[in-house]
């Protein structure tokens, strides 16, 4: 009869629930491992070939000229670039590649208040120089997103 105890014990912990804690073994530090580089010229072309695919996709750094020469706008706007409430305004859109020269084959007008505007703004395009965008290190083909706006001064 000593015997039913011991077993109804050993019955109950073998059919519990919680599982059976085991301690880990401790392991000591490592120091971190470093990893090589990938082949930049292997993931360099894989991101290019990515930009071209989807011109607007998201990188480190946009292209952006490396001078606003020759200027876009003219500083005295002509009266007929304004629109009926004397707003001018423009916004384009251009592939800039890997080099930093604008493609004027993708050259897109989004929006302007006048082609006198267009023209302008196309012809300073064509001539600036950029910083291509950037992706790990990477220059890759990114389309360059740039506006202007401006209020017709009230006569006094």
């Amino acid at each position: 009869m000593r015997r039913t105890p011991l077993l109804l014990l050993a019955a109950t912990a073998a059919c519990s629930s919680a599982p059976a804690v085991i301690p880990e073994p401790v392991v000591p530090a490592e120091k971190p491992v470093q990893l090589a580089p990938p082949d930049s010229a292997l993931a360099c072309s894989e991101w290019v070939r990515r930009a071209v695919a989807s011109p607007d996709m998201d990188v480190e750094k946009v292209p952006e000229p490396l001078a606003y020469v020759p200027a876009p706008i003219p500083k005295r706007l002509p009266a007929n670039v304004y629109d009926k409430s004397g707003r001018a305004e423009i916004k384009v859109k251009v592939l800039v590649d890997t080099l930093g020269k604008a493609d004027m084959n993708t050259f897109t007008v989004v929006t302007t208040t006048s082609p006198r505007l267009t023209t302008s703004v196309k012809a300073a395009v064509a001539k600036w120089s950029f910083r291509p965008a950037e992706i790990w290190g990477c220059k890759v083909p990114r389309n360059f997103n740039w506006g202007a706006a401006a209020t017709k001064a009230k006569s006094r």
